[in-house]
This record gives C-alpha cells, structure tokens and sequence, in this order.
C-alpha cells in the first residue's frame, strides 16, 4: 500500500510536469488561418517582460516544486550552488569555486558572498539544512531520489540511518561539503535544479507557511524576488536588487498570468498581450503550427522530451517480449511526427534523447510491419494463443487533442499490420494518474523530460518494478546489475559501455515503446532577448530583456 501510495504522489507530479507539453482540449479553432499577416502596433514596458503559466506551480517552495512547470518560476527565485547559464551548460552561481577529489566522489564547495533577499548571509547551512530536509521521512515529496548519489541519502529516505550519516556537511558558514556513493559525472549539473536550492533556515524554521503567499516572509536568493501572487489569477517577480549578479539582470519585472487554453495564449501573443506563446509555459494550438510555419514566426528546438507508450508487462499477453516488440515495430512514427504532429519531432529508437543515446544504431526498424508480423506470431505460438483469440486491448491517455491523434494513429497501425484490437480511454490527468499509479491499464501513452544531461536519469527509473515513476511491472535482473556496475566505473568510456550495454537491454525487453523526440515549439516577440535553452529543455530566464520602443507584433 505505501509503494501505491508513494507512486500515486510522484505519478501526480509527473503529470503535472508534462501537462505543459500537451495541449488542452477546450481550445478552439482559430477562425483567423486564411488571413493575410498584418502588422500590429502595441506600446509596452520595456522593462516588464510578459511570459504566463499554464497553471500555478505545484509549490514555491523549491524542495517542493521540482517539476518543468514550477522550475519556470522558481528558478529565478532561487539559486543553487550552479546555474544553467544562456549557452545551457552549468555555470557557477551561489558557490564561487569547487574541488574535486582524486576518487571524485567528494565535492568542496566554496561559497560566494551573498545574501538573502531579507539580508541575512546565504550560508552552507542553509544548503545543508534544504537538502537534508529532502530526504527526511517525514517530507512528502517524490524528489528525493534526486540526491540519492550522495552518500547514505537512500537510506536516510527510507529511515535506516540517521541524517547525520548523510553526506552533506557545512564545514563553516561558506564551505559545503558534499559526498558521494560513487562518481556522479552529472552531480554539478544536478545543483543547477530548483530542488537543489538553499532555503533560509532561520525563516523556515519559524514559519511552515513561509512559501504560501507574497510578504516578508518569502525569502529567496536568486535574481528575482516574489512582487505579487494573485492565485489563480497571476505571479509577478521583480528584479532582486541584493542579489550577487544583479547588474546582469536587465529586466526589472517578469509576469506570468495563468492561462490554461492554448489558444487563448496565442491570441493574447498575437494582440501583443504577452510576449511568447509556446514551450515552457504551455502548449501552441496544434491546427496553429502549419500557418505559424507558413509566416516564419514558429521556433523550434529539440529538447530532452519523448513521448512513449508504457506497457503493463503484467498483462498476458504484453507479458512476451516478442509481442513487446512486434507493437513497437508496428507504429509509423515517421508518419505520426509529420501528419499529425508536425512541429519538427523525430522518430524516437530509445527512452534516451538524441544527445544521450549510446546506442550505435536503432534495435528495431520504424514501421518494419513483415518483422512485426513474423514477431507477433512466434510470441502468440509461445503464449498458446491464436489471432482468432487475441484479448482486446486498452490504450490510456489524458484526453488533450495532441494524445488523441497519436493514440487514435496507434489504434489504426497495431489494427492494420498485428490484427491487435485496441479500445481507445482517454481520460482527465488525474485519472490517467491513478491508472499509472495502481497499474491499472494495458498500454498507456507519457510524456517524459530528462532531468539532467546523462543517460542514467532515464534508464534508472526503470531499474525496479517498485520505482516511482515504472508502472511497466517489468524488472530485469541483469539489467539492475549493469546500472549498479555504471555507478561504481570511475571511467567515462568504461561507464558509458556499461550504460549503453542497459540501453540494449532495455530496447530489446521493450516494457516501454519509444514514439516520438519532442521539440520546443513557441513564437516570441522578436524584441526579448537573452534567453538561454539547454539541450534537457531548461530556459534560462536571468537575462532576459525586452528591447524599448515600439513592439510590432505578428497578427495573423
């Protein structure tokens, strides 16, 4: 019950994270297509840049708030020990030096001078403090994983050891000392996340509700601090004019009004309201994208984002790897990334990113119908099953047009070339959480975000049946081993075999199928700038800027 549980909390997050990927079913059809692109004056402040939300963040406590939509929000409030700089890689930010060591499993950080937007010195034990507060038994919070490669921080999770065996030390007030289980060549990049923060431990520990609305209270670090939150409604930040780098932040506001309906925020962009519409904050209409196209106005990026079909492995039939494979081989993701989505997405072979994939080539071919076939028949010989007996299965996604096109093309093909029949359940986020949750599906569409740049984030998370986020039920022993042996290879090129050796292992077993590399679809006025993007998909709002004068704004 306490695994469900758990599952049931950090599914809810997951939803919540990719909801900003998909698109709402409530929007309406742009009755504008056909029309010429007209130009459009609009006065505005040029020191207020103009963003939105989707919906509130899940907290504003950056302990709590770890998913995409949150971070957007709480990665200017915040600052790590390092920042994702305009070119997406780590870059130094509240430490100012860090050293390594020989084994490199121990990390000195040297904190900078800085101070809390009250005044008070940031300090190594306010980093102590947050992150140790994380892995307490007693927090809610599915994050914790995020700092299981430091030493004993599993098992201080799970209340075997005490957090004082926790290998995160404040030697003083500016040196923090963090110790790994083993080397962890993506630990400085994990510090850049939100959850990674420091939070004030003297204003924290006096107030449970310091996080829950605008005042003073509400103490942060990082270049912006909390101007106005009218719930539901709209989140202003302002320039933090204590922070370390302040010269560097150009704008003095960023606002982020809560719209949930795709359309509604393109319009609002296209009247000059707001100045993007798109990725991060939300989704474009997807009838928009061809026109948006058409007029030079659509920019696209990949990012570390698939979509992919988990399967319930518990499931008789879905229990054999070949049928595993053969509805793998079976789906035309070429046709489905440029019929139906159409934004630049790819085809995806594996779990893992374009940029992170160790895999030499694909194990399996896209569309490869005579193999799946050939496939298909040998499991159902394997299983003592027939076509004539096939079980009909259901296909789970949340109920937004982009999930419906895909699931209803999958429909189609696993149909047409397998003889599968497949019974199409959307349902509301949250249901389609609890059907994750409890494993309470057949085949079930996700959309995932890597959280840092390294293959092991994606290929842990179905390293147990008991995992967090694996609703697949699917376990391999020898799979467990090679990502325990990756862990301890102090070696990239040794490390990196061991990793693509689980890669293969994991395509071959297919409990998850991958469809399509996502990509950042968004238009933005052409006047913000200093934006950065990473290639995870990390926005970079710390020197964003919105030129003066006079805006024209693209009007279709």
């Amino acid at each position: 019950m306490a695994t469900v549980t758990k599952r049931l909390i950090c599914m809810s997050m997951l939803l919540l994270a990719v909801g900003c990927n998909t698109e709402n079913s409530s929007s309406t059809k742009d009755d504008k297509q056909t029309e010429k692109v007209k130009k459009q004056e609009v006065k505005s402040d040029a020191k207020t840049v103009k963003f939105y939300l989707q919906r509130e963040p899940l907290s504003m406590d950056p302990r709590k708030g770890g998913n995409r939509g949150s971070a957007i929000v709480l990665r200017e409030l915040f600052e790590g020990l390092m920042r994702i700089n305009s070119k997406g890689i780590p870059a130094y930010a509240a430490a100012k030096d860090v050293e390594l060591s020989e084994d490199k499993c121990t990390y000195r950080f040297t904190l900078r001078p800085s101070v809390w937007s009250n005044g008070m010195p940031v300090t190594a034990y306010d980093f102590e403090y947050a992150w140790k507060s994380n892995l307490s038994p007693q927090t809610t919070t599915c994050y914790s994983y995020a700092f299981y490669c430091i030493k004993n921080a599993r098992q201080a999770r799970m209340g075997d050891v005490s957090l004082d065996e926790v290998g995160i030390k404040a030697e003083d007030a500016n040196t923090l000392v963090v110790t790994l289980e083993h080397p962890a060549p993506y630990f400085i990049e994990l510090t850049s996340n939100p959850i990674y923060s420091p939070v004030c431990k003297a204003v924290v520990e006096k107030s449970t509700s310091w996080c829950n609305d605008v005042g003073p209270e509400y103490v942060c670090n990082g270049p912006f601090v909390l101007d106005q939150w009218k719930h539901r409604s709209e989140i202003v930040l302002a320039k933090n004019p204590s922070y370390w780098d302040a010269p560097s932040v150009a704008a003095q506001k960023i606002s982020f009004p809560l719209i949930e309906d795709p359309q509604t925020a393109l319009n609002m962009f296209e009247s000059g309201c707001i100045d993007w519409a798109g990725d991060p904050f939300g989704a474009l209409p997807l009838e928009a994208i061809p026109r948006l196209k058409t007029h030079n106005l659509l920019q696209a990026h990949q990012i570390g984002n698939a979509d992919w079909m988990e399967l319930n492995t518990s499931h008789p039939l879905l229990s054999s790897a070949k049928i595993r494979n053969a509805m793998a081989m079976a789906i035309n993701r070429q046709d489905i990334a440029d019929h139906l989505l159409q934004g630049g997405e790819k085809p995806a072979y594996s779990i893992l990113p374009t940029t992170l994939t160790l895999l030499k080539q694909p194990t399996f071919k896209d569309n490869d119908t005579v193999v799946a076939a050939q496939l298909m028949e040998e499991g159902l010989r394997e299983l003592n099953l027939s076509r004539d007996s096939l079980p009909v299965l259901g296909l789970s996604f949340p109920s937004e047009t982009r999930d419906k096109l895909v699931a209803e093309a999958i429909q189609q093909q696993w149909q047409k070339a397998l003889g599968v029949k497949v019974v199409l359940k959307p349902t509301d986020r949250n249901a389609h959480l609890n059907l994750l949750s409890t494993g309470s599906f057949d085949t079930a569409l996700v959309s995932w975000f890597t959280f840092f740049h390294d293959p092991i984030y994606n290929l842990e998370f179905l390293k147990y049946k008991t995992g967090s986020f694996n609703s697949t039920n699917w376990e391999d022993p020898y799979y467990i081993s090679l990502l325990d042996l990756s862990d301890e290879e102090p070696d990239t090129e040794r490390r990196n075999a061991l990793l693509c050796e689980a890669e293969e292992v994991l395509m071959k077993a297919m409990p998850v199928i991958p469809i399509c590399y996502n990509t950042s679809l968004f238009v933005k006025n052409p006047k913000v700038t200093g934006e950065g993007l990473s290639p995870i998909g990390v926005f970079e709002w710390k020197r964003v800027d919105l030129e003066s004068g006079t805006l024209i704004v693209n009007k279709l």
